[in-house]
């Protein structure tokens, strides 16, 4: 462990400018000193999906299990758990938010109790209270600060702070007072309700687990630190990092200012623009944005002032951007049904929120097309494409992997099975499985092992064609049942499911696609944050006022840019932005994406203005 103030470098990496790799390549670096192993250096990722991506890239280049770095490459959260020596047990579930909800008298909804749609659970009032109660530690901010949130409350539901709280009566934000007669909630009541109760039933939180790190000053025993993501990380991860640095010999710390997607969990990218560093480091090239793209996608960025100038270069010349006005869900499905039809590359369809993904959804399904949902195990997964895969394979008379025999094992209707059991074609599967193993230490992977047809067949009888691949399946979605029907009996069987991936704008962080389409639609609660937040002294001129119920909406706030810039920056090749697509929500006009204002032009000559050709569709 160092004694000194240690070397440390910040790594500013924009769209596509292979960041992860520069990463890695100093991890190696490090790694070259021959008094350097891997357990002396810390990788640390925002969300665990990142962290396992840095792990499978990291354990190839060092030629190891991937397993053996779960140690030394993690989500901050995971170092927490293991440096407090927690178990599963001592963490809140929503089993323990749902049962103190139950007690305190106050709604709560189940994040995962919906079973084919997710549904308006962030308006839920207990959990607007947990969240408000996580938002507060991960801010560094006090209880009383609780209406300081980035979204607003329903005055006739809660008490209001006293200072624009008609119905108060004295007292300020610490102690207000309130007549017997008002009988609404106490939010900073609630949230002390709930930190008692995580007490009373040893029970820890994310943010709590952070927390308990860095009062008790618990630091990794490593000498190298990096961290991945620094742009999402929030004051309470910021206060760990400080902890862990002076311990440290090197630190690098990389990220992308313009990047932050977590804002509203109380992300700040000053803590990455303004934290002192012996070293910057700017990656000048972008590997993934053609040049007429990275333009558009630069004018969008641009109107943020607090900012790291990346100046990138572009991939190539050239590429593509367009803007359809007011389309229908069934014109983006033909649209992105002719990208498919006329091209072998690669598509990506973008939305704010899951609600209007599943809009699209809900027509794209009838077309047969597989696709990958980015953000929801409920549409088609890889476990329903490795099913699909085993239909297919032995409809054509050739073998399975082992883990296609046992898909076709865990989703297969009892029925297909005759007078055989289920857990019986398990055991084969596995007696096998361990036989190619012999005289290895690890198990052999399932996807090299091979099943004949006429031994699935000689277990599972009566396993489907494709025509009642869907009828005959079990424990899966609407969505994914319809999704197995409408492939069967449509023209794109053996088309790769990684051609077309549908999801949020949080979900294809760090991903790519050929053709990118994007709908500009916000929510009705983005609407509310941004009106929570936006100064009115930076209104546009012309605009009287931003409410919850603005529509079109007149202004974009820096945290919301930076999610569309993020939309707008996986395209390869063809970027779509689809203005007023989805029914009901409230509309961001291109020109406020575009100029930060409405001009008061039609849409085609506000796009004549664009840093590159916007062609209109």
């Amino acid at each position: 462990m160092s004694q000194s103030e240690p070397q440390v470098t910040r790594l500013f990496g924009g769209p596509g400018s292979g960041k992860t790799t520069a990463l890695l390549d100093r991890v190696e670096e490090i790694l070259e000193d021959d008094d350097v192993e891997i357990r002396d250096v810390l990788v640390v990722s925002y969300t665990r999906a990142a962290a396992a991506e840095v792990r499978e890239r990291l354990a190839e280049r060092l030629d190891v299990n991937p397993r053996s770095l779960r140690g030394n490459v993690s989500t901050m959260h995971a170092k927490a758990y293991e440096l407090l020596n927690l178990s599963r047990g001592d963490v809140v579930g929503e089993d323990d938010k749902e049962a103190f909800c139950e007690d305190y008298g106050i709604p709560y909804e189940d994040e995962y109790a919906s079973g084919s749609r997710r549904t308006a659970r962030s308006t839920t009032l207990g959990n607007k209270v947990i969240a408000t109660s996580q938002w507060l530690q991960r801010t560094g901010r006090d209880v009383a600060d609780w209406y300081d949130v980035p979204f607003r409350w329903d005055e006739e539901e809660v008490r209001l702070p006293p200072d624009i709280d008609d119905n108060a009566q004295v007292g300020n934000k610490y102690t207000p007072t309130w007549p017997s007669s008002d009988d609404r909630y106490d939010i900073p009541e609630c949230i002390r309700a709930w930190r008692s109760y995580k007490g009373e039933h040893d029970l820890v939180g994310f943010a709590d687990m952070l927390e308990r790190v860095e009062q008790r000053s618990l630091v990794p025993n490593v000498d190298h630190l990096v961290i991945d993501e620094f742009q999402d990380i929030t004051s309470l991860q910021y206060k760990v990092y400080q902890e862990w640095k002076p311990h440290m010999d090197t630190v690098l710390i990389a990220g992308d200012d313009d990047q932050v997607v977590y804002a509203w969990q109380g992300a700040d990218p000053d803590l990455l623009l303004e934290t002192e560093v012996t070293e910057n480091v700017v990656l000048p090239n972008s590997y993934r944005l053609p040049s007429e793209v990275l333009k558009i996608v630069q004018q969008e960025v641009g109107h943020i002032e607090n900012r790291q100038e990346k100046d990138l270069n572009p991939r190539k010349e050239g590429g593509t951007v367009e803007a359809v006005d007011s389309p229908s869900m069934l014109d983006l499905v033909r649209n992105v049904r002719r990208t498919i039809q006329t091209t072998d590359e690669t598509v990506m369809i973008l939305f704010r929120a899951r609600y209007q993904l599943f809009d699209f959804v809900d027509e794209f399904i009838t077309e047969g097309i597989p696709f990958k949902a980015l953000t929801d195990q409920r549409l088609w997964t890889d476990r329903l494409q490795q099913y699909v895969e085993a239909v297919e394979a032995i409809d054509a008379g050739e073998p399975v992997t082992g883990l296609q025999a046992r898909r076709l094992m865990d989703m297969l209707q009892d029925s297909a099975f005759g007078t055989n059991d289920r857990s019986d074609f398990r055991d084969e599967i596995d007696a096998r499985r361990e036989e190619a193993s012999e005289g290895d230490e690890a198990d052999a992977p399932l996807d090299e092992l091979e099943f004949s047809p006429e031994f699935i067949r000689n277990w599972v009888p009566f396993v489907p064609a494709p025509a009642a691949a869907a009828d005959m399946l079990r424990k899966v979605t609407r969505y994914q049942r319809r999704s197995i029907d409408a492939y069967f009996q449509g023209d794109y069987r053996g088309m790769n499911s990684d051609r077309v991936r549908v999801g949020t704008i949080h979900s294809a962080k760090g991903r790519e696609a050929d053709h990118v389409f994007l709908a500009t639609d916000l929510t009705e609660k983005v609407v509310e944050q941004m009106a929570a937040t936006a100064d009115p002294d930076d209104l546009p001129e012309g605009v009287e006022e931003f409410t919850r119920q603005s529509d079109p909406v007149p202004v974009l706030t820096d945290n919301e840019r930076r999610v569309f810039y993020v939309g707008m920056s996986r395209a390869r090749e063809r970027l779509v932005l689809m203005q007023n697509l989805v029914t009901g929500a409230p509309t961001l006009p291109l020109d406020v994406l575009l100029y930060g204002e409405p001009t008061g032009e039609t849409m085609e000559e506000a796009l004549a203005e664009a840093a590159a050709p916007i062609s209109m569709n």
